[in-house]
C-alpha cells in the first residue's frame, strides 16, 4: 500500500499591508519622530514659496529644562534650519512667524526657537513644493483657456494657442 505523503503545514499566514507596515512606519518614526517629519513634509505650506528654495529643516533637539510634578521631564524643542547665506537675515526676520505657524499647526508649544546655520542648499534638495504649486496653477491656467477656445481639430493650433493664453495670463498676475 502506499502511503500519502504528507501535508505540508502552511508556513505563511496572510496578513493585512497595514499590519506588515507597522515595521516599517516605526523605523521612520523613531529615525525622525512624528514632529520631525510632519515639519519636513509641510516645510514648503510653513514658510513658503520663497524660503522653501533657500531653507531646509535639518533636526529638531530637546533641551530638559525642568520636571514637573509627576517627576516627568519637560523638554524645549529647537529646530536647526540650514538657511542659504543671502536669504539668512531675511529669514532670521521672519523667524518669529515660522515659529507660530509650526505651533499653530500642532496645536500647542512645539517649538521654542529656531537655530539657524547658514550653508548653501543644493539644488537637488530644494523640496518639489514650489513645482507642485506650479503645476496645478498651470493646469487651472490650460483649462481656463481651453474653454475660452473653440473646440480646434489641429492639435498643434490648439498648442499654440494654449502657450499664447498662458503667456498672457502670466502678464496680468
Amino acid at each position: 500500500m502506499k502511503e500519502k505523503p504528507e501535508k505540508s503545514n502552511r508556513n505563511f499566514i496572510p496578513v493585512s499591508i497595514s499590519d506588515s507596515l507597522k515595521t516599517v512606519n516605526k523605523k521612520f518614526l523613531y529615525k525622525f519622530g512624528k514632529l520631525d517629519f510632519t515639519i519636513h513634509a509641510k516645510w514648503g505650506e510653513i514658510v513658503g514659496k520663497f524660503f522653501v528654495n533657500h531653507s531646509e529643516p535639518l533636526k529638531i533637539t530637546s533641551i530638559p529644562i525642568s520636571t514637573d510634578e509627576k517627576g516627568s521631564t519637560i523638554y524645549e524643542r529647537y529646530l536647526h534650519v540650514n538657511v542659504s547665506p543671502a536669504s539668512a537675515i531675511e529669514f532670521q526676520h521672519f523667524q518669529d512667524k515660522i515659529i507660530e505657524k509650526i505651533n499653530s499647526y500642532f496645536g500647542y508649544k512645539a517649538i521654542k526657537g529656531i537655530k539657524i546655520r547658514q550653508q548653501f542648499i543644493k539644488e537637488d534638495k530644494i523640496s518639489n513644493f514650489n513645482k507642485n504649486i506650479n503645476l496645478i496653477e498651470r493646469k487651472g491656467d490650460i483649462k481656463k483657456v481651453l474653454e475660452s477656445t473653440p473646440n480646434l481639430s489641429n492639435k498643434k493650433l490648439e498648442e499654440s494657442i494654449v502657450k499664447l493664453g498662458l503667456s498672457i495670463s502670466k502678464e496680468e498676475k
